[in-house]
């Protein structure tokens, strides 16, 4: 990979981390003020505008930073283009405020409390005015991790100034939005550095054009948000509610895990759209093998280290009581690598080549698999059986996204060099499978696990003589040199 997608890897990946870990310093002391019913308020209200703003931004996200990666390099191109898309957003913002309108007039539920119902739909403008999509677009994730990571801390510092009592829910709501998406304002006035004025032609506007692409992003996310939703509606019919604590928190570690390797598709696809659209197959081949080799580099010892690190990290994180939760982490660890492949498959290559027909039909059959298997396995199996659910349907995901684009698909599936991930991953389990054998606290047993880990896994590379491993050496000794 070259220098550029490492460094935008790099904070890609510290934007994604920063998200997962910025709540474990701040909801503890919400929650101690707020209790379980004011954090419950602000939760059900945020999840009505969740909905709200999943139609208003429709797939405009995912769809605007291929677009814009696109025409990135015609000034005249990229500022109409990102024009139009945010007049688009704007239109159906309009619509979600007036679905907020009519929930405030109809809803008795919202009634009890509609000014934090309209401080949380705050939400939907600032996702209208973010354009993030841009900056990704534009690969600028410097930028966006290091906006990202300010704004954390002042919301931080805001949220132990203002939110010292219970009847301080509305700083709360506040906080809440402005710790996800304060940032967007900044976001918004910095276009100023790239659309120039000027060179649009405002009689050539037509950003209805980009309506009808966008909803298949939009047919995709719904269709991904489903299957993943069904797992706890259908185990919260077919067995119980204690079911559903034990898989969510199951799944709470995997989701964690994932970012590391999701960050490198986030930064990957902007890439591939550019090299598409200036019609560099070479290097687009070349890019999405490497990025393809370095994910299952990183997938397999992720996958191996949640299978053997889920009791300790499960009891820490969740307590003594959900021991039931450790053997369906361990089942979906598998997830990693599927969710990995498939995201280099549908996200890095058919996306950017205008397929995502393809992503949302092998996205379908998954939802379908999972709607099946889940019917099967719950009532004998309870959340095991979800466990085994989810990962088969993430497998069909992937294994379909091949047999059906394999034709667009310029990869090589298996190579022997993956052999030396999955040898230096065997070994690897063995030294954290000693590990976990002592009788160490949770605490001690995770540090160990995974400086021990990472450690051998490393050594092992080098040891091989492994490509990636020389990559991340050099990117080291350049770094010190410099």
């Amino acid at each position: 990979m070259s220098k550029s997608i490492k460094s935008n890897y790099i904070f890609n990946l510290l934007n994604s981390v920063s998200q997962l870990l910025f709540p474990l310093i701040t909801f503890p002391y919400a929650s101690r003020i707020m209790m379980a019913d004011g954090i419950g308020q602000v939760q059900f209200f945020s999840s009505i505008i969740s909905y709200i703003s999943l139609f208003t931004c429709l797939g405009i996200p995912m769809y605007a930073i291929r677009e814009v990666a696109k025409v990135r390099s015609d000034a005249a191109k990229m500022s109409t283009t990102t024009v139009e898309i945010l007049l688009l957003h704007a239109m159906l913002t309009i619509l979600g405020y007036v679905a907020v309108a009519v929930i405030c007039m109809t809803v008795s539920d919202v009634q009890t409390d509609i000014p934090l119902f309209l401080i949380l739909s705050a939400t939907i403008f600032f996702t209208a005015i973010g354009c993030e999509w841009f900056y990704q677009g534009i690969e600028d994730f410097k930028y966006v991790a290091i906006r990202g990571l300010v704004v954390k801390i002042i919301s931080i510092a805001l949220l132990f100034l203002l939110v010292k009592t219970k009847e301080d829910i509305l700083w709360y709501g506040a906080y809440t939005v402005f710790g996800v998406l304060g940032g967007n304002i900044f976001n918004f006035i910095r276009l100023r550095k790239y659309v120039d004025r000027k060179i649009i032609d405002v009689h050539n506007l037509h950003p209805l054009r980009h309506l009808k692409p966008a909803i298949h992003i939009f047919v995709f996310n719904v269709i991904t948000s489903i299957y993943l939703q069904l797992n706890t509606v259908l185990l919260g019919f077919l067995k119980d509610v204690a079911a559903v604590g034990y898989f969510t928190a199951a799944t709470k570690l995997i989701s964690m895990t994932m970012s590391v390797s999701n960050s490198l598709s986030s930064v990957m696809m902007p890439r591939a759209s550019n090299l598409i659209a200036e019609h560099k197959m070479d290097e687009f081949k070349s890019i999405v093998q490497k990025s393809y080799d370095f994910i299952i580099a990183i997938s397999i010892p992720l996958a191996i280290g949640l299978i053997f690190t889920s009791k300790s990290a499960v009891l820490l994180l969740s307590g003594e009581g959900f021991y039931p939760a450790i053997l369906a982490s361990q089942i979906v660890a598998i997830n990693i690598i599927s969710i990995s492949m498939s995201g280099v498959m549908g996200i890095q290559i058919l996306y950017p080549m205008g397929k995502i027909n393809i992503v949302i039909l092998c996205t379908f059959l998954g939802a379908i698999t999972n709607v099946i298997a889940n019917i099967l396995l719950i009532p004998n199996y309870g959340h095991y059986g979800t466990a085994v659910a989810f990962a088969l349907t993430e497998l069909v995901v992937t294994f379909s996204m091949y047999l059906i684009g394999k034709k667009y698909i310029p990869i090589k599936l298996i190579k022997r060099q993956h052999l030396n991930y999955l040898i230096s991953g065997i070994l690897m389990g063995i030294v954290l499978f000693t590990i976990a054998e002592q009788n160490y606290n949770n605490i001690t047993t995770l540090i160990s696990m995974f400086l021990g880990g990472v450690l051998v896994y490393a050594i092992c590379l080098t040891a091989l003589r492994d490509p990636i491993s020389k990559i991340i050496m050099n990117t080291i000794t350049s770094k010190i040199k410099k």
